[in-house]
């Protein structure tokens, strides 16, 4: 039904939770499948120290938004930004055709999430 890496990453995921003080936050609502999707980022000059996510749906949308998780931890916030739906792909080895959406979900919440960081920054400016 779902691809080795999918199962595998869902029963073993790691950083599910939440981030309190987080730097950067992302979240994003589907509206194909209703999953709700949500990263937190810790951030140490420029450089993703922590990530963690609370993702509301099913197998895919899980392990989807942990592999996004393990591809921001250790990079800087310029080259999370360019995290795309297909970097997510490889990881997953296959996703099933009805649920390829989440992967653009998915990368659209990691952007947000680094995004979220730069405005913050600049509403500290202020």
């Amino acid at each position: 039904m779902y691809s080795n890496a999918i199962m595998n990453e869902f029963y073993n995921t790691e950083n599910f939770g939440v981030i309190r003080g987080a730097n950067g936050v992302g979240k994003v609502v589907c509206d194909i499948g209703n999953e709700i999707i949500k990263i937190f980022i810790t951030v140490d000059g420029d450089k993703i120290t922590a990530a963690e996510y609370q993702t509301y749906g099913g197998v895919v949308a899980i392990a989807l938004t942990s592999f996004a998780n393990n591809l921001m931890i250790g990079k800087t916030l310029k080259e999370a930004a360019k995290i795309s739906p297909a970097d997510i792909l490889k990881l997953a080895e296959e996703v099933p055709e009805n649920r390829t959406y989440l992967l653009h979900a998915v990368a659209n919440c990691v952007h947000l999430a680094v995004e979220s960081v730069s405005k913050k920054g600049k509403k500290d400016e202020d």
